[in-house]
């Protein structure tokens, strides 16, 4: 078997792992295009937007702030709070790739969703850099399909229909939420307490007065903090034991 068609077959064998994430994804994008066209934003910058972010919450959360009006430095540090998991995937993922140049790492890493770095880390042994190309594409190519379609269908789909399709979206968050609450006290009692935060910014005066996306990070960082105090990796996983 010659170079060329190794490569081919590795991208192909990635492209079939990442299939049922690709076909999970468009329906999520859809109804995010939808949802982003209904609160404003042209379909371009939505279609735009997953073009080059390719991150649900961070999208989700980008674009109600776009369409909100609220200050550029408020959208990026917002965004960069939301998807900053990525840093520490993309470090995992790192021991994958150890002979790979950093350059091409780079360019793979643009590929890195919480669902792929599953599928890649599951994989025995160093992972190719074109298997992980095919196993990103198919995802990439699901999400901004996903995206473009909900787009023109959200600028002529009546707005109430619009407006209810944006529940996918939440229903999407919870979905990814509550198994692991279930299972793991700590990441229950983290959440508890960023809703209470989310609660407190919202309808406490004085404190309702910031931002949406400041409130947010705020409430990402101190309930992210408050878990590294009161949880640590050691006590956890200790916990989880004598379960």
């Amino acid at each position: 078997m010659d170079k060329e068609s190794s490569r081919q077959k590795r991208f192909w064998a990635g492209f079939r792992c990442g299939a049922p994430v690709m076909l999970g994804y468009a329906p999520v994008s859809f109804a995010f295009a939808v949802s982003a066209v209904a609160a404003g934003l042209p379909w371009p910058v939505a279609l735009l937007i997953s073009m080059s972010n390719f991150t649900s919450a961070g999208q989700v959360a980008g674009a109600n702030l776009m369409a909100s009006g609220a200050p550029l430095p408020e959208i990026g540090l917002t965004v960069f709070i939301i998807n900053i998991r990525y840093f520490l995937m993309s470090l995992s993922l790192s021991q994958k790739f150890q002979s790979m140049p950093v350059v091409k790492r780079l360019l793979l890493a643009n590929g890195v969703t919480d669902e792929i770095f599953f599928l890649a880390v599951q994989q025995p042994g160093q992972v190719s850099g074109w298997f992980f190309a095919g196993l990103s594409a198919g995802p990439y190519l699901g999400w901004v399909g996903g995206t473009l379609l909900g787009g023109l269908a959200g600028a002529v789909l009546p707005h109430a229909l619009s407006s209810a399709l944006g529940i996918a979206l939440y229903a999407m968050f919870i979905a990814i939420v509550v198994p692991p609450a279930k299972k793991s006290r700590a990441v229950a009692i983290v959440t508890a307490g960023a809703v209470l935060l989310s609660c407190l910014f919202r309808y406490v005066p004085g404190l309702k007065l910031l931002p949406s996306g400041w409130a947010l990070i705020l409430c990402a960082v101190a309930a992210s903090a408050a878990g590294a105090l009161l949880f640590p990796i050691g006590e956890e996983a200790e916990g989880g034991r004598t379960a």
